[in-house]
């Protein structure tokens, strides 16, 4: 517990430095992590998939490395080939890798490297998405705004888990999916949507008496938002054990003493901040907002 606790304090530093260069509008600054995170994310996906060839692993760690950057500078604009045709070459690329290697490499670990380095460090990139709304409706949400919709993400993502591990350790009784995760309770379920809805509000709360200054966000969309972004974040946490199941293992990794992997710890997150994104964009949507 104390080696769990350590660590767990440690990469919320990490984080919450990072939401710091975003608020002070260092807009580059998140690209860097965010692509060493998604490599060593696709290393541990390939590694618990059990794929042996070496190529197709350092390919898509490397593909997974460039897309946050991809997103964040909007290289896109400076190729004239389209992104569509990029995905089917490197898909392309990638059938042709397990062709040459057709005796160790399956058509498996070809859609799990497809995952790792496309899905995994696309929904982080999602990211760069909503910090950069005060950019685009500038009239409608500022830097504040932003910041504190990432930090409900992440929220939602960590702060269920935290909560769901605390409350289920002391009152949980009923399993909530004991085939897939025997630990988790319908009590610590509950207990992790309650805290984090309430830690969404309550921060809200702060940041509108203190750095809001206008009302595009208020306490019932945070409320319906944080709930909905909870439930989410604890099915990605299922859908990733889920997946650990099915190759027969624990952990993704153990880069992060008592949490493991990297994996282990953004698999949430790769639910919570693009879910977040698109309610965003609906929201705008409906209410006929255009950037």
């Amino acid at each position: 517990m104390k080696v769990r606790i350590i660590t767990g304090v440690i990469c919320a530093f990490i984080v919450i430095m990072l939401l710091v260069f975003t608020g002070l509008g260092y807009l580059g600054v998140m690209s860097i992590p965010m692509g060493l995170i998604s490599a060593i994310a696709a290393y541990e996906v390939m590694r618990v998939s059990k794929c042996k060839n070496k190529i197709l692993t350092g390919v898509s760690m490397a593909v997974a490395a460039i897309v946050p950057a991809y997103v964040d500078f909007g290289i896109q604009q400076y190729i004239p080939v389209p992104l569509s045709v990029i995905i089917i070459a490197y898909v392309v690329a990638l059938l042709m890798i397990m062709l040459k290697n057709y005796e160790s490499t399956k058509f498996e670990n070809v859609a799990m490297a497809l995952f790792a380095s496309l899905a995994i460090p696309g929904s982080l990139a999602t990211l760069f998405k909503v910090r950069d709304l005060s950019v685009l409706y500038p009239q409608y949400f500022q830097r504040s705004h932003c910041v504190f919709l990432i930090l409900c993400a992440m929220y939602c993502a960590w702060m269920s888990d935290t909560w769901a591990y605390f409350v289920g350790s002391r009152f949980g009784k009923h399993k909530l999916a004991p085939r897939i995760s025997p630990k988790k309770s319908v009590e610590g379920a509950i207990g992790g949507l309650v805290g984090t809805v309430l830690f969404c509000v309550v921060t809200y709360f702060i940041c509108d008496a203190t750095c809001f200054r206008n009302d595009t966000l208020n306490v019932w969309i945070v409320l319906g938002c944080s709930l909905v972004l909870a439930v989410l974040g604890m099915c990605g946490d299922l859908s990733a054990s889920v997946i650990k199941r099915n190759f027969g293992e624990k952990d993704f990794g153990n880069i992060f003493p008592g949490h493991g992997g990297v994996l282990d710890r953004m698999d949430s997150f790769l639910v919570t901040m693009p879910a977040l994104y698109v309610m965003i964009e609906i929201g705008l949507a409906i209410a006929g907002i255009k950037g």
